[in-house]
């Protein structure tokens, strides 16, 4: 099960102990700017970073700070400073050993016109391509439905993409997360990181409550068995001890999806 630093605490050392010690096994980390705490291409917090990925590791860096700058142009290009500021942070996740950057679509960088879903796919095929030398996976996350972000992924056309199944944004946006993982797993693009998150109160203190994501985990767990961690990405800066429940519900989501494999 993995935290998300960036729900946590902007301080990466302190999100590293409240993701330990309640109980997750994988912390992702934020680039940062824009309110999301100090860059990591500061050198000073990149090697506070590399001692945290000595205690837990660090599979992931994100880069939710491009929500602020926009990816892409309204004139269908690759944003400039976008392209330059996930360069950065992909040389720091290189540093880092991280095997997944994380790139958000959304607010700014919410690709709603054709335009800016060039420019999303233009910016992404540059990115793809320093990951894929670099031996990474370039994660793309947006509200877009399954046909939407497999039309995008496609015109980017490069096998070091995959696409990020979020529950939370999917529903949000009104789109099926089970159908998401039918058609972008069979199209073999989905990344094997689940992200889970839903903003009610997802447990009635014996398992999880009908009707919520965290209810709804061992379908679609099933539906993609070769997902490999799940992360749990409500807020937790102000309820750390949602974080200990939210990796609880899915730790047994995962063994309850496993025991319906057997039988």
């Amino acid at each position: 099960m993995a935290a998300p630093q960036w729900r946590i605490s902007t301080d990466r050392r302190e999100a590293a102990r409240v993701a330990l010690a309640a109980g997750a096994d994988q912390l992702h980390l934020d680039f940062g700017g824009a309110h999301r705490g100090p860059l990591l291409s500061d050198p000073r917090e990149l090697r506070a970073a590399e001692a945290i990925a000595r205690d837990i590791p660090v599979p992931v860096l994100a880069v939710n700070h491009v929500n602020d700058i926009g990816l892409a142009h309204e004139h269908g290009v690759a944003n400039p400073a976008a392209v330059a500021l996930l360069e950065r942070a992909l040389d720091c996740a290189r540093r880092l050993g991280v095997r997944v950057l994380h790139v958000p679509g959304f607010r700014r960088s919410l690709p709603v016109t054709d335009a800016l879903r060039a420019g999303t796919a233009d910016a992404l095929r540059v990115l793809c391509r320093q990951a894929a030398a670099a031996g990474m996976t370039l994660a793309y996350e947006s509200p877009l439905g399954p046909a939407d972000s497999l039309a995008l992924a496609r015109s980017v056309g490069h096998p070091a993409l995959r696409l990020v199944l979020d529950t939370g944004n999917l529903l949000d946006a009104g789109e099926d997360p089970l159908r998401f993982a039918e058609l972008v797993g069979a199209a073999g693009l989905l990344l094997p990181d689940l992200h889970v998150k839903d903003p009610a109160h997802a447990t009635d203190g014996v398992g999880p409550t009908p009707g919520t994501s965290f209810d709804a985990l061992p379908g679609l767990l099933l539906r993609h068995p070769g997902a490999r961690s799940v992360l749990v990405e409500n807020d937790y800066h102000h309820s750390p001890t949602r974080l200990r429940t939210d990796v609880t519900l899915c730790r047994t989501a995962v063994g309850l999806s496993h025991a319906k494999e057997e039988r």
